[in-house]
């Protein structure tokens, strides 16, 4: 499947145009979560993790995985979390056997996820400090069976609004696809990631590879997606907060096969305005598309950008 080769500078286009930016998205495997940071740092004695203070988000504990260990995650990762806050903390008490796969910093505050594999079980490590690292804490959530293996960057998606002073966090997960399918899941968290509930089984609802989720409020959101050789443009909305998903209207112009789509930015103090960037493929060439909203994205305005 060919690469999103365009979107990386239609992204920085878009960045300039909304109070946010996300980076462009690769369709040949499962395109990755954009807008993360990462850093290095320690964990406050009264809230290190182990294994019987970690708890487990759905049922249980993480047993082993979680135990204590002086070992500090170094910073080196692949995109997108090479993407870092360079003086931001991160969390020296993780096993050596965790793969840092998400991590967000904004002022004081920072938002870390770990995949852990430990007996067959996959389980998520998270970690919240307010406070620049002085403090952290965490929680461990063994995952679905049926998303029941080792996570990466290239299966988590991450998209969070603040309602009413208080964050809340959508992580939609992906499986790696087998025998043409694939599962997805989106789960919200409003206590800065300690724990989470299922709010929807997008499996069929969502058709190819995930590119990213955003959130423009509490209510209001969309799942982006590459979907090679599909008749629509494979961009998804909901008005309840992600409960129910619905395929948005979005012609494919004259002459092209199919859309790469890159998720939304909203402008980070005006949710009603935003924009959207699609790459168009036909047999001979690509052409990106920028479209912009200025009602929350129940309708979207085409621009074409020439390469």
């Amino acid at each position: 499947m060919p690469r999103l080769s365009i979107l990386a500078l239609t992204m920085t286009l878009l960045s300039g145009m909304v109070g946010c930016s996300q980076g462009a998205d690769d369709p040949g495997s499962h395109p990755q979560e954009a807008a993360v940071h990462e850093t290095e740092g320690m964990l406050s004695e009264q809230d290190q993790p182990d294994s019987n203070a970690l708890e487990n988000a759905n049922s249980g504990t993480l047993d082993d995985a979680t135990a204590e260990t002086s070992t500090t995650k170094d910073n080196s990762s692949s995109e997108p979390t090479s993407r870092a806050a360079e003086n931001f903390p991160e969390p020296a008490q993780v096993p050596e056997n965790a793969e840092r796969i998400y991590a967000h910093t904004t002022g004081s505050e920072g938002w870390f996820i770990y995949s852990v594999l430990q007996g067959g079980q996959a389980s998520l490590l998270t970690f919240y400090s307010p406070d620049r690292g002085a403090n952290w804490k965490s929680s461990a959530w063994k995952l679905d069976p049926d998303l029941n293996q080792r996570m990466t960057d290239s299966n988590i998606f991450v998209a969070m609004a603040k309602t009413g002073g208080k964050n809340q966090i959508w992580l939609l997960l992906t499986s790696d696809p087998g025998a043409g399918l694939m599962t997805k899941k989106l789960y919200l968290s409003d206590n800065e990631l300690q724990s989470f509930s299922l709010v929807s089984d997008v499996s069929d609802k969502v058709d190819g590879y995930v590119s990213g989720v955003t959130f423009a409020d509490a209510q209001h959101g969309w799942i982006a997606a590459s979907y090679h050789g599909s008749v629509t443009v494979p961009l998804y909305s909901t008005t309840d907060g992600g409960k129910s998903w619905a395929l948005q209207n979005i012609d494919i112009p004259e002459g092209f096969k199919y859309g790469n789509v890159s998720p939304p930015q909203f402008d980070a103090t005006d949710s009603k305005t935003g924009s959207l960037a699609i790459e168009f493929v036909s047999d001979t060439e690509t052409k990106p598309y920028i479209y912009t909203t200025k009602d929350a994205g129940e309708h979207w305005d085409k621009m074409f950008l020439s390469k």
